[in-house]
């Protein structure tokens, strides 16, 4: 990157908080089903399951940012290694590559079921022009990969916060009756023994699979952006962007809560049961924003799909290669052929909620590293 950006500079820090919103806010965050099962099926204790996400997810990306500037990877994803040692590290280096590319297919599968739920086209067109715009992007390296993103980031979670401020000062006294809903299992339109989808059996499990699962996503790739920025400008960019996902999250799960039971235009589906839950409520604002909306949730799905194909691109081929083009063509046309063949719900609720312990498990390993580091200094102090 140009020398420019190792010293501060508030516009880096925002595209900076702009990559970090936009990764984090893929096809399962704008479009709701996310936030339903970690957060909106809990009920009010969701907000534990936010407190732990929070503080974790801020933990793990400033170490990543930390260890990225100082021991200047050769690959990126030798920061496993660096945590966990050279076999676990190792394991976790593929297990990685592997769980972010199963993460693209459910970006391929959120952007087909988005412009299917609101338009009604084919699954295949929406999951088609989302593979297509991935694979240019990734093929344009990190640096326009980041720049790219990070200008969409923020305007997406400014709209989703904007949405759950108008839902809940509409329908905020329906957040009680929401709340129960939950509580007793009485949703609309369920079948017997049919029920809310959630990513764990309490909060905190909810919790730390969610923190677990973004881990993965962001150890190579922040470790990445640590090696080519300041410090400084990067842990502003990454304390912005926690607490705005944090607060979009909170904003969205209550606003859902308040209308677990709303229905669609046709009455075929609720929030709490619907691919993409989210579209009703931007419906609720004002019936055709949700046509906008769905738009804006498809950017949403970009933004994450990109980084995610990009890590297994560059994990296996050097960026800006024949090799790493032609890889990545490659990776996009079988994520379109997998995403397009396996149902989205079932991709948010086995992908990233299985996948999130093992991310968890690596928290464990950070943590231990960093208090044998603190007593070593102290020892040679």
């Amino acid at each position: 990157m140009k020398q420019e950006h190792n010293a501060f500079s508030w516009k880096r820090v925002l595209i900076l908080a702009g990559a970090v919103i936009a990764f984090q806010i893929g096809s399962g965050f704008a479009t709701g089903q996310e936030i339903i099962q970690y957060y909106t099926a809990y009920g009010v204790e969701g907000l534990l399951t936010l407190a732990v996400f929070f503080g974790t997810f801020l933990y793990y990306n400033v170490n990543f940012a930390k260890a990225g500037a100082e021991e200047h990877f050769e690959k990126a994803n030798d920061i496993y290694r660096f945590y966990c040692g050279k076999y676990v590290g190792t394991f976790c280096d593929y297990y990685s590559t592997i769980f972010c590319y199963m993460s693209f297919w459910v970006m391929v599968g959120g952007a087909a079921s988005t412009l299917n739920q609101e338009y009604g086209l084919p699954l295949w067109i929406g999951a088609v022009i989302l593979v297509a715009l991935t694979a240019i992007t990734v093929a344009g390296g990190l640096e326009f990969l980041v720049d790219a993103i990070g200008l969409v980031g923020p305007i997406i979670v400014v709209i989703c916060i904007a949405i759950g401020i108008i839902t809940l000062f509409r329908d905020g006294g329906d957040i009680q009756a929401g709340l129960d809903a939950i509580k007793n299992g009485t949703f609309e339109g369920a079948k017997a023994g049919e029920t809310i989808k959630n990513a764990g059996p309490n909060w905190l499990i909810s919790g730390l699979s969610y923190s677990g699962f973004a881990l993965l996503w962001f150890a190579s790739f922040m470790a990445a952006l640590g090696t080519k920025n300041s410090k400084k400008n990067l842990y502003y960019g990454i304390i912005g962007g926690t607490i705005a996902v944090s607060v979009a999250i909170a904003l969205i799960s209550f606003a859902q809560i308040a209308n677990i039971n709303t229905p669609n235009a046709d009455g075929s589906i609720h929030v709490w049961d619907a691919a993409i839950p989210n579209l009703i409520l931007a419906m609720k604002v004002w019936k055709p924003f949700s046509a906008i909306f769905a738009v804006i949730v498809f950017a949403g799905i970009y933004t994450s799909a990109v980084p995610l194909l990009y890590n297994p691109a560059s994990r296996f081929a050097k960026e800006g290669t024949p090799k790493f083009k032609i890889l990545t063509i490659v990776l996009a046309i079988i994520g379109l052929i997998v995403g397009l063949f396996l149902p989205f719900k079932m991709l948010v609720n086995y992908i990233y909620v299985l996948n999130g312990y093992v991310g968890a498990l690596l928290i464990v390993f950070m943590l231990w590293k960093n208090i044998k580091d603190t007593f070593l200094k102290k020892k040679e102090a």
